[in-house]
């Protein structure tokens, strides 16, 4: 009985001592780990400390760029040429358009449709006088013949005024028993004077009003030949290029022209 009460007791003594010993070793780990993760957040923390310097480096690069970046458009640069000034630029340069027909009909049709649209400096060329064209261009009566007429009145009044003046009050003569003022003798000079002041002085307003002084730019020498055009000029205030060019392909002419200043 006092060997198995030995035993018993130094089974418990040896649990007792397991007991200590896996207690002292679970602390010890406990420990360790705790240790461990001292450690790692220490390192985490100068990790931390070490990037946080780099992190707040990079938003002052950015801010750094952004100014360079806003600078650039402040660089002087020559703006590009936008194409409405090109446009206007070669719009500068012409001097209008022409439709070309092959037959007169075909110009006086053109012609009513110009009056309708209201341009105002246009023509139509033809090799010969087109009847109804002045209606068609919409052409009131002249003003010529009242040109014609104010210089015949002049030419009459002057040679009356110079054979009743001379004859009746400056240098009055009698000439084959005659009054002083016979009129019917100077009926042949006051119509000489009205002819030549009334012809003459037309024929230069007409030249005139023709532009035969002018240096005008041919369009087509075939013009007086066998063609036939419809003219519509740039400085025309409804002129622009794209309607009138337009206008005129509804026409059905046989060719459009746009027609440029010299040397361009």
């Amino acid at each position: 009985m006092m060997s198995e009460d030995i035993k018993d007791q130094e089974e418990k003594e040896q649990t007792a001592e397991t007991a200590e010993e896996v207690s002292e070793e679970s602390e010890a780990a406990s420990t360790e780990e705790a240790t461990s993760e001292e450690a790692g957040e220490e390192s985490q923390a100068e990790v931390a400390e070490e990037e946080t310097p780099a992190d707040a480096d990079e938003p002052s690069d950015e801010a750094a760029e952004e100014p360079a970046a806003e600078e650039e458009p402040a660089a002087e640069v020559e703006p590009p040429v936008a194409a409405a000034d090109e446009a206007a630029a070669d719009e500068g340069d012409v001097m209008g358009m022409a439709a070309f027909f092959d037959h007169p009909h075909h110009l006086l049709y053109a012609a009513e449709e110009a009056r309708d649209k209201k341009f105002e400096r246009w023509d139509a060329y033809s090799p010969f006088p087109i009847h109804g064209m002045d209606q068609a261009m919409g052409l009131k009566r002249s003003w010529i013949p009242w040109v014609t007429f104010t210089a015949g009145l002049t030419g009459t009044m002057a040679a009356a005024g110079l054979q009743f003046g001379i004859m009746g009050f400056d240098w009055p003569m009698v000439y084959g028993g005659k009054p002083f003022i016979a009129w019917p003798s100077f009926v042949p000079i006051m119509f000489e004077l009205t002819v030549l002041f009334a012809g003459v002085t037309t024929g230069i307003v007409m030249l005139i009003a023709a532009g035969c002084f002018r240096r005008n730019h041919i369009i087509d020498p075939g013009i007086s030949n066998d063609r036939f055009v419809l003219w519509i000029s740039a400085e025309d205030p409804a002129f622009e290029a794209e309607e009138v060019k337009k206008f005129m392909l509804d026409l059905n002419p046989s060719e459009v022209r746009t027609v440029r200043k010299a040397g361009n």
